[in-house]
């Protein structure tokens, strides 16, 4: 009879167990740093889209050492995002394939600088993340952006383009520094 309570018991104590949620504060430096309109995104990786092409490539042996076709390490290699005011610029490395007929022209990864279309940024309390969103033209591309920043700065964000397969890099964002 003491078991069937005990399993019950057992039973009832686990499903009721909820983990906790970390709330952040309306004074995180994390709100000051997205307001303030004047970081950095720095990825550490690259996440491309596996396709057969990006395979054979990955077969041939052309994927840098520490990385894999479905990861691969941007340690060192200068690439950013930054946010200043109402200007972004990015330099980014692409890993991908094109989708339509034409060269890539001068930019061969993800260039560009000017004025944002439907700039959105909003803090998503359930997540506990800002989401930034926003359109932005080159020369040969359009670029839907989307970046999400966690409160310990980690930060992911995603590229889709007209012509080219979208890419995902993850990183860090931290405040530019006025004096530079």
């Amino acid at each position: 009879m003491k078991t069937p309570l005990l399993l019950f018991s057992v039973f009832f104590l686990l499903c009721s167990c909820k983990s906790s949620k970390t709330i952040i504060s309306d004074s995180h430096p994390i709100h000051a740093l997205v307001s303030s309109k004047n970081f950095e995104f720095t990825a550490a990786s690259a996440n491309p889209m596996v396709t057969q092409g990006m395979a054979a490539i990955a077969n041939g042996g052309l994927v840098p050492p520490g990385s894999t076709i479905s990861r691969i390490d941007l340690t060192g290699t200068g690439n950013f995002l930054k946010i200043e005011g109402d200007s972004i610029s990015a330099n980014l490395p692409y890993f991908g394939e094109r989708q339509f007929g034409g060269g890539y022209g001068s930019a061969t990864g993800i260039e560009f600088n000017g004025l944002p279309e439907n700039y959105v940024q909003e803090f998503n309390t359930d997540k506990q993340k800002y989401t930034i969103s926003f359109q932005i033209n080159n020369s040969s591309d359009r670029y839907m952006v989307y970046v999400d920043i966690f409160p310990n700065l980690s930060s992911v964000v995603s590229v889709n383009m007209a012509n080219r397969n979208s890419i995902q890099y993850n990183g860090r964002v931290n405040a530019i520094d006025k004096g530079q």
